[in-house]
């Protein structure tokens, strides 16, 4: 379970991914996370958020991390216990920065058990041309088991724009309806 950093501390790890030195405006109040996270999307920096269902939730919806030099976009769903369920995991794959949900990875924890204890985790791996394969990890039994689709599928509900600064409802957006007839 991932416990969510205060401002300084999430400054100071954009700092060392960016090589830049905002740590301490953020601690003397002279600048809040939120600026400098915009400043870090204009200039293609990373930076990463989360998102909330309410004021009164325990744990986030979502934590989103954005790494512009990577071309890489993670969005990371929450469940009722705190523990990372499921992410997406996007990557630029156009000149105009439109993204496309190459993996995803689900994690089914043991039933009943509020510990980050799996049952199994799977890796999807998907491409633009409709085929995908995935991978069933059973860490308790040391095993794993391969999975490849049988039939090319429309993945255009994959892709997303890349978003503007506080723009985030299409990437955070759980329902994908292609993704539910092959994960869920």
């Amino acid at each position: 379970m991932q416990k969510i950093k205060d401002q300084g501390s999430s400054v100071a790890l954009w700092d060392t991914w960016n090589n830049t030195k905002f740590e301490k405006k953020v601690e003397k109040g002279k600048l809040t996370s939120e600026e400098v996270a915009k400043y870090n999307h204009e200039h293609l920096l990373g930076y990463e958020f989360c998102v909330l269902h309410s004021e009164k939730s325990h744990y986030p919806y979502c934590y989103v991390t954005i790494v512009p030099r990577n071309k890489y976009v993670g969005v990371h769903f929450i469940d009722n216990e705190g523990r990372n369920y499921l992410s997406y995991l996007f990557n630029e794959v156009k000149e105009d920065r439109t993204l496309f949900l190459e993996e995803v990875w689900f994690y089914q924890f043991i039933p009943g058990n509020s510990s980050e204890d799996q049952e199994y985790r799977m890796h999807f791996a998907f491409d633009q041309d409709g085929n995908y394969a995935a991978r069933k990890y059973i860490d308790s039994k040391g095993k794993y088991e391969d999975y490849k689709g049988n039939q090319k599928l429309d993945f255009s509900g994959l892709y997303e724009k890349y978003p503007e600064f506080g723009q985030y409802e299409g990437i955070i957006q759980l329902e994908r309806p292609v993704l539910n007839d092959i994960i869920f």
